[in-house]
């Protein structure tokens, strides 16, 4: 019996205060309250106040008085010292759900269809699931277990319970406590109530009236009679009211088995006029074929119907809809007309071969349900992650077979995208089968494409984007591969990508997460070269939106379609934006990081397209507001290091063209810890094929708030030479002692291949840093990067520069020389490493050697006392 509240028991229930049960069954009862009173006892018969039944609590405090109603429900109150306390009404369980309630679940798409409520609803799961329809932002589905267990059932609830209560949702424990116990018909009124709540919408309840006694049945027909003999001619209204009673009753009594009275047969009368009904005779014809030609000639109208079909369908592709050719957005074709077998008959064959290897999950499958379905519900609890990349790797391998029949039959690409998108929810970006199942999408998006480009589309905006849209909007770290995905199935037109472009807005209907969204599609549009008129003003118009929101991650969005359009290499794109440049030149004081970091690479890419302009006085000034823009970010002390580092990859091509950068661009590289500045010295190794690897693409700050930014090699960028000039002025105006590591690190870098040929210009350099390259041979932790220096000089091409370079190296070799040998206490490089050197050059034979010959014997006589504690005599004997 179902109380009016919602509470719930085997047979009666009612409420004795806010909270607690009344229950009854048979002639015993148990009643329980919050407050702790509880009682068990008999049900005694009572005719005092009109009540039929009564409980003594046999306290002299408490009574319960009830009653049983016409329409099979019971009522009654509660007494405490003579009063009365509380009144309570209870109706009968619902056995099966309604209809409009039903049609409701239905609609909602859930994860399993509802068999039996009792059962399927114990565990709260799918109640989470409905209520995650309707709260996608507060309820995620992972944190939910489709189990049996007592604990797992319990955690469920528990979620749900505080939910409720943050929502002010009125469900409370006595509304589910129930369904969790498995009471009957519990599961029932508990989905009669969220179907009120949710949709707003009462459901109509028909209670079916008890009949009275048989005796008292009995009394009334033959009061009845007597009053028919008496009563007037009754008018059409009442004989219809009376005859609709009348069915209802044989109606209940057929329920209860009873016998029940007919009513007075009608007779039929016979009609003169009526048309007789001729019936023609069968023709029989005779058939020249026998039963292979009439099956042949069947094949043959079933093809035909499938080629016409085909040709209608290619037609529709190619037409648009108001009949013009390619060109705009086009009417998407229903697919082919004929049987097509299922997909999940396709995949069921592969999802078994895989699990079979894992007898655990074998034995944990589903019975009830196919294979597949079974799969995606243990996929993310049960599953090994090597097995489940295994199965939708397999799935993507006869991604043809699955894109033909879901191009025949579009329901089939329903069936399939609505069972594996739970993997999109339930998995995190960095995870294989995320990734697996993201290219099991891709790939069918493309090869859908290919066969029919209009009615892809037409799926995705249809049936991927609502699906999609709150994933856009709670993941952060998975829109870039959403957006990659969404515009696999799209056409490659600009129209068609402002059409899907438009119906994504429509489906997010959140500008900040559009905007977010945009700036993952731009690069897009410039691998495909789609980027026309129309969509750079649709991009260029919410960037600006953008760049005026106060959420910094909004702001950095915008910055970044600015990049990406300034990429293009339409020449207007980037004057365009260069007539933005009031609305973002005053984010250089902005404080996050990551403002600073899109600023830097926007002001790269402008700088690169000023330099092959033709040096109008309005590109020059241009250039020096971006160019102090640049100073101000390499300038401020407190600027982020990963800042530093998104800039030194960006303006690394722009130093050519604007000489003025190089001071600050080298302090800022000298200045970066040594891991970061590794990176970016350390030379690209090419693949087997000559090759060479993408950049790095890089999340500097862990988590799903950062960008990925490309990091890049930048000795392959700048001007070489006068990165060491730089770095040679700079070390001289600084007065600096002795080099540190980060200065040969940069130097060894600037220096090209042995294979290459030194300039004039590096005799220079060379002159400048030889002093703290020598010194450096002597220092255990410089002593490497020191020798590479000294031997690229040596021994380089052409001839003449290296013999310059061996020249000028006498002086500074003999005062290394002494300042190693000599008892100053200073930490030195071990000799040997010095005389592997020495020795080195000296087998190198030719200038080097007669240099080295005349330095150890200038050492000799200048320093004989210091050349006895060495072993150079030993180079030369």
């Amino acid at each position: 019996w179902r109380l009016v509240d919602g509470a719930w028991a085997v047979t009666y229930a009612a409420p004795m205060s806010a909270v607690g049960s009344f229950l009854v069954s048979a002639a015993t009862v148990n009643i329980q309250h919050s407050t702790g009173l509880a009682h068990k006892g008999v049900v005694h018969p009572c005719n005092e106040n009109g009540y039929i039944g009564m409980v003594d609590y046999h306290d002299g405090q408490h009574i319960d008085y009830f009653n049983r109603n016409q329409d099979g429900s019971i009522s009654g109150a509660h007494f405490v010292n003579g009063q009365q306390f509380a009144e309570f009404t209870a109706k009968k369980p619902l056995q099966a759900l309604p209809r409009e309630v039903l049609k409701w679940l239905q609609s909602l798409d859930l994860s399993y269809s509802v068999r039996n409520c009792k059962r399927d609803f114990t565990n709260g799961f799918l109640v989470a699931e409905i209520f995650s329809r309707y709260f996608p932002n507060d309820i995620s589905m992972h944190t939910f277990e489709n189990g049996a267990k007592v604990a797992c059932r319990n955690d469920n609830w528990e979620q749900l319970f505080r939910f409720f209560k943050k929502k002010t949702l009125p469900i409370g424990r006595m509304d589910f406590d129930p369904v969790n116990q498995a009471i009957v018909g519990a599961a029932q009124a508990l989905l009669v109530k969220i179907y009120t709540i949710l949709t707003r919408r009462a459901v109509p309840v028909f209670i079916v009236q008890e009949l009275p006694p048989e005796d008292m049945m009995t009394s009334k027909r033959d009061l009845n009679a007597e009053e028919q003999t008496q009563a007037p001619p009754e008018s059409p209204m009442i004989a219809e009211l009376a005859s609709e009673q009348d069915a209802y009753r044989v109606f209940e009594a057929a329920r209860q088995n009873r016998p029940v009275e007919r009513s007075k047969p009608k007779a039929v009368e016979e009609k003169a006029d009526a048309v007789p009904l001729e019936i023609a005779e069968v023709k029989a014809r005779m058939v020249t074929k026998n039963v292979a030609q009439l099956r042949a000639q069947q094949s043959q109208i079933q093809q035909a119907n499938a080629q016409k079909s085909r040709q209608m369908t290619s037609m529709s592709a190619r037409k648009s809809s108001a009949g013009t050719d390619v060109g705009g957005l086009s009417t998407p074709a229903l697919g082919y007309v004929g049987t097509t077998r299922a997909a999940i008959d396709l995949m069921r064959p592969i999802v078994q071969s895989a699990l079979q290897e894992n007898e655990r999950v074998m034995k944990s499958l589903d019975p009830r349900k196919d294979v597949v379905a079974s799969f995606m519900e243990l996929c993310r609890t049960l599953v090994p992650e090597s097995m489940s990349v295994q199965v939708f790797d397999g799935l993507s391998s006869q991604a043809g077979q699955l894109a033909d029949v879901m191009v025949k039959s579009p329901a089939e690409f329903y069936k399939v995208w609505t069972l594996y998108c739970t993997a999109l929810v339930e998995f995190s970006e960095s995870s294989p089968v995320f990734e697996s199942v993201v290219h099991l999408f891709k790939r069918l998006g493309v090869l859908m494409g290919e066969v029919d480009p209009v009615l892809t589309q037409q799926l995705m905006t249809d049936v991927g984007l609502p699906s999609l849209a709150p994933l856009l909007i709670d993941s952060d770290g998975k829109r870039e591969h959403f957006c990659e995905l969404i515009y696999t199935y799209t056409q490659p037109q600009a129209l068609s990508r402002l059409g899907i472009l438009r119906a994504l807005k429509e489906a997010i209907d959140r500008l900040p997460v559009y905007i977010a969204c945009l700036s993952y599609f731009v690069p897009l549009e410039l691998q495909a070269e789609l980027l026309d008129e129309n969509l750079v003003k649709h991009y260029m118009y919410y960037a600006l939106v953008a760049l005026q929101n106060p959420q910094p991650k909004i702001r950095v969005a915008g910055l970044a379609i600015l990049v990406s359009v300034t990429s293009s290499p339409e020449e207007n794109t980037s004057q365009n934006v260069l007539s933005l440049l009031p609305s973002f030149i005053e984010l250089v004081h902005d404080g996050w990081w990551e403002v600073q970091a899109q600023l830097l690479l926007l002001c790269a890419q402008l700088l690169i397209h000023l330099a092959g302009g033709q040096g109008s006085p309005e590109d020059s000034a241009s250039a020096d507001a971006l160019l102090s823009v640049v100073s101000g970010l390499f300038g401020a002390a407190g600027t982020s290091k990963i800042v530093l580092q998104v800039g030194l990859c960006a303006l690394v091509k722009c130093l050519r063209h604007y000489p003025a950068l190089l001071p600050a661009y080298v302090s800022v590289l000298l200045g970066q810890p040594a891991g970061l500045r590794q990176r970016l010295l350390q030379a690209v190794t090419k693949a087997d094929d000559g090759s060479v690897p993408p950049p790095r693409r890089l999340a500097y700050v862990m988590g799903t708030s950062s960008r990925l930014y490309e990091e890049c090699c930048i000795c392959g960028f700048w001007p070489a030479v006068e990165v060491a000039r730089t770095l040679a002025v700079r070390a001289e105006a600084s007065r600096l002692d002795n080099f540190e590591p980060e200065h040969l690190e940069v130097l060894t870098a600037c220096l090209p291949e042995q294979d290459v040929d030194l300039g004039e210009e590096w005799l220079a350099v060379f002159e400048k840093v030889k002093a703290y390259v020598f010194v450096a041979l002597i220092d255990p932790s410089l002593h490497l990067g020191a020798r590479e220096v000294v031997r690229r000089f040596w021994l380089c091409r052409p001839q003449n520069t290296a013999l310059k370079a061996i020249d000028a190296s006498k002086k500074t070799l003999l005062q290394t020389l002494r300042i190693n040998y000599s008892d100053t206490g200073h930490t030195r490089v071990q000799e040997a490493d010095l005389l592997e050197l020495l020795r080195e050059m000296r087998d190198a034979g030719g200038a080097i050697s007669a240099m080295l010959q005349s330095v150890v014997d200038q050492f000799r006589e200048a320093h004989n006392t210091e050349f006895l504690r060495s072993r150079l005599d030993t180079l030369f004997e």
